[in-house]
């Protein structure tokens, strides 16, 4: 008997194409790789420009006179008088006696049986105004007009407390319930002379003067009729180092330049205000500025670095653009300023270290910050030009030198991108020139396994005419 061997026709296409394909993208590997390197450097490139907008941004509060003007005020007694002392404060001691506060006008009705009580119907017509010394008197305000408020029959001593406040009529109303039954509270929204208010009544029965219906809820401040008035509208009365000032609130600003003055109590004896520079805010300032330009040092050495340990590279390693903005900003740092004592930044206690950071030492900044106006001169001084001003102003114009359009930092930033693209073209007709062949390896090697296929059950067909001839 004659036999024919034969083997099977089908082949692994797919993993014949996989393994070609992984040599033929080899190239598109180099150049994925080249733009990772690329990304990561426009990344740095990215927390460096985040870094100097910080820094030129801790510079730039150097650069006001606010921030060496800061001022601290402080009371003998808060639980009389407190006060805040803003930016331009004149340092200084200030006595303070609290004659009266201010104080809003208050009425109060007789007693309803209930908030479910029906009051009456008609118009309360509300009229605000001022009242003289001692809550005599009572002059209307022509500049705001009569507030006119519609009480509906068989209105309940509630819905006339919520149709007062929503008139916004300059008054509130409320109730109070006193143990012999509830009360409308009416009550002004301000303190101040200015805003004692008349209440009259237009009342549905007919006669708006008794106490009966709606008209039991006037009130005459000539007079004195109608509901009680249990707390009159007045100005605060205040002694400033012995000169009698009135206003309107217990909250007094101006009276006291960029002071602030909070009255509590009516005093007895006189409150002591100081007012001093505050050197905490400034060290506040001075601190957000050592610490910015430190985190930006730390970021360029971290970029630029290489660990011989590791052998590993920062990002921008050997990077000239980034050692140049490092440099560029400790050249400035140790610009010196005029000829005072406190003309770097040395002598203000804020040391350049071999590293390039910056270290504060305590006993000498503390002493500079006894003399805010030496310091602005130093740090916020305007000269000619930029360059000629205070350090800060020197470092806000040269980083933003750097940032600008035609700067280092953009300079870098924009040659990277135009890598980036390029290397991303070259990428996209690669990765197409990869799709065409491995489109044509898939078509050649199906081929392949269809004649081998074909050639396989030929053989087999000649094999069995074989055998059954023989």
């Amino acid at each position: 008997m004659t036999t024919i061997s034969s083997t099977s026709s089908n082949i692994d296409v797919a993993s014949i194409v996989s393994q070609l394909m992984q040599i033929e993208q080899r190239p598109l590997q180099t150049i994925q790789s080249t733009l990772s390197g690329i990304q990561t450097q426009i990344s740095s490139w990215g927390k460096i420009q985040s870094a100097l907008s910080s820094l030129q941004d801790a510079a730039r509060t150097l650069t006001r006179g606010e921030t060496w003007k800061a001022a601290s005020a402080t009371s003998s007694d808060e639980s009389y008088v407190k006060a805040t002392a803003s930016s331009g404060a004149v340092t200084g001691s200030y006595s303070i006696e609290v004659l009266s506060l201010a104080s809003r006008q208050t009425l109060a009705s007789s007693a309803y049986a209930s908030a479910d009580t029906a009051v009456g119907s008609g118009t309360l017509r509300i009229q605000l105004g001022s009242t003289g010394a001692g809550g005599t008197g009572f002059t209307p305000d022509p500049d705001r007009p009569e507030a006119s408020i519609t009480i509906a029959a068989g209105s309940t001593l509630a819905q006339v407390r919520d149709a007062i406040n929503a008139a916004g009529a300059g008054v509130t109303a409320t109730l109070v319930a006193d143990g012999t039954g509830q009360r409308l509270m009416l009550r002004s929204t301000d303190t101040g002379a200015a805003q004692a208010f008349a209440v009259a009544v237009d009342d549905d029965d007919g006669n708006s003067t008794d106490t009966n219906g709606l008209s039991a809820l006037a009130y005459d401040p000539v007079s004195g009729t109608g509901m009680q008035r249990t707390q009159t509208a007045s100005d605060a009365s205040v002694k400033v180092n012995g000169l009698t000032v009135a206003a309107a609130g217990n909250r007094l600003e101006g009276v006291i330049e960029n002071v602030t003055l909070e009255l509590k109590h009516e005093t007895t004896v006189p409150i002591d205000i100081g007012v001093a520079s505050d050197a905490k805010a400034m060290r506040g300032s001075l601190d957000a500025f050592v610490k910015a330009y430190n985190d930006l040092n730390k970021l360029i050495a971290d970029q630029t670095r290489y660990d011989p340990a590791t052998k590993t590279a920062g990002p921008l390693q050997g990077n000239q653009n980034a050692v140049r903005v490092q440099q560029q900003m400790r050249e400035l740092l140790r610009t010196t300023i005029g000829d005072g004592p406190l003309n770097s930044l040395n002598a203000i206690g804020i040391e350049l270290q071999r590293d390039g950071s910056l270290a504060v030492n305590e006993s000498k900044i503390t002493a500079a910050l006894a003399s805010p106006d030496k310091l602005q001169s130093f740090f916020a001084a305007v000269g000619a030009t930029p360059e000629e001003g205070g350090l800060a102003q020197r470092l806000v114009k040269g980083i933003g030198n750097l940032l600008d359009g035609t700067g280092t930092v953009s300079v870098a930033t924009d040659s990277l991108q135009a890598r980036q693209r390029s290397a991303e073209q070259q990428q996209e007709r690669l990765q197409r020139r990869l799709d065409d062949i491995q489109q044509r390896l898939t078509r050649q090697y199906s081929a392949l396994d269809a004649n081998l296929s074909t050639i396989s059950s030929s053989m087999a067909s000649l094999d069995g005419l074989l055998n059954s001839s023989s």
